[in-house]
């Protein structure tokens, strides 16, 4: 899918330091995708330690963050 970076990303990405890269490999390979608030999809893929998320509203790329709340995100939900 053509995906369009949001101003509001690209600042989440410079003020949060994550490479586009990153949100490129979550994007292609998500361990899961769950739905969020108004209907939205939001990409997960556990790095390591940490939960890397891309929340996307159709092909809009809104916000990514990175997570040690693990579990919080991630219980009940089926690969």
């Amino acid at each position: 899918m053509g995906w369009k970076w949001t101003d509001h990303i690209e600042l989440q990405l410079v003020e949060r330091k994550i490479k586009k890269e990153l949100v490129e490999t979550v994007l292609n390979n998500p361990d899961s995708v769950v739905t969020g608030k108004k209907n939205r999809k939001i990409y997960q893929k556990i790095t390591g330690e940490k939960l890397v998320r891309v929340v996307t509203e159709g092909d809009s790329l809104i916000t990514v963050y990175i997570t040690d709340k693990i579990s919080k995100y991630t219980k009940g939900v089926k690969k």
